[in-house]
């Protein structure tokens, strides 16, 4: 949240500080080509502390873009963002003392005696369908000549999430005789049937532009987002501890309800209209 609050802050202050100058902008001839139609594309991966099984993903961005005069633009654009879950963050076996990864050792809660199982996920994808506004504020106002424009950008958005069907097996031990024992009587599966959910945030970020005023012009960008708690799969987020997932309401499947953050890279080509 600090760093979602400091780029408000950096495009806050970019609109004051040119504000004396448009005063003199808008009274000269206008950029020409004040309409733009923009795709782009790129990676993403998880910001912060997020604790969600997931490393990198993908987003793709349509969109529109009107500019008001030489410093500020809005528009509006649909993106998609997709994580695919990553078993690397939970196939870690336990070492002495520790309980990482997705081993789960604790007392039953049902049997009280001291047991364990080892899950195995597939599925649980996020992906986000997200409707935004989009405000652009140049750092420094354009030219018809300009060639490269940096501009700053805020795009709240709503959106629907996606966490896609999860299948789960467990591998169940007792232990006896001061070791672990496999018990293949109590291994179970099961799926979980995929959820979908309102939610919306907002992203922030910098951004190169490349010969904003010709017909065709080019961007590179990144942006931090943050999206309200959503659902998704965090075998870390239960701490290892048994009594935790069998107390869940969750029918044993490691979920939690976080705020989703990602840094996102993206690149993209702009068509210029009159």
């Amino acid at each position: 949240m600090k760093k979602l609050l400091f780029l408000l802050m950096l495009i806050i202050c970019s609109v004051s500080a040119f504000a004396q100058d448009e005063g003199t902008i808008v009274k000269r001839e206008r950029i020409q080509r004040d309409k733009s139609i923009f795709l782009g594309g790129g990676i993403s991966i998880l910001g912060g502390s997020n604790l969600g099984d997931y490393s990198t993903g993908i987003n793709f961005e349509g969109g529109f873009s009107k500019r008001l005069n030489r410093v500020i633009s809005v528009g509006g654009s649909l993106s998609y963002v997709s994580f695919k879950y990553d078993p690397t963050f939970n196939t870690r076996p336990p070492a002495a003392g520790q309980n990482p990864g997705n081993w789960y050792f604790g007392t039953d809660i049902t049997s009280g005696s001291l047991v364990g199982f080892y899950l195995n996920l597939d599925g649980g994808n996020v992906s986000l369908i997200s409707l935004s506004g989009n405000i652009k504020v140049n750092l420094i106002p354009i030219k018809e000549n300009s060639v490269v424009s940096v501009y700053g950008f805020a795009k709240p958005f709503v959106s629907m999430a996606n966490l896609s069907s999860l299948t789960g097996s467990v591998v169940f031990y007792n232990y006896s005789a001061n070791d672990w024992v496999r018990n293949p009587s109590n291994d179970a599966s099961d799926t979980f049937d995929s959820k979908s959910s309102i939610s919306g945030g907002i992203f922030v970020g910098p951004g190169l532009e490349f010969f904003p005023t010709k017909p065709v012009s080019l961007f590179v960008q990144a942006s931090f987002g943050y999206t309200f708690p959503l659902d998704v799969v965090s075998t870390r987020s239960f701490q290892n501890d048994l009594a935790t997932i069998q107390n869940a309401d969750t029918n044993g499947y490691p979920f939690k309800s976080l705020g989703f953050t990602s840094i996102n890279f993206a690149a993209g080509i702009s068509f210029n209209l009159d």
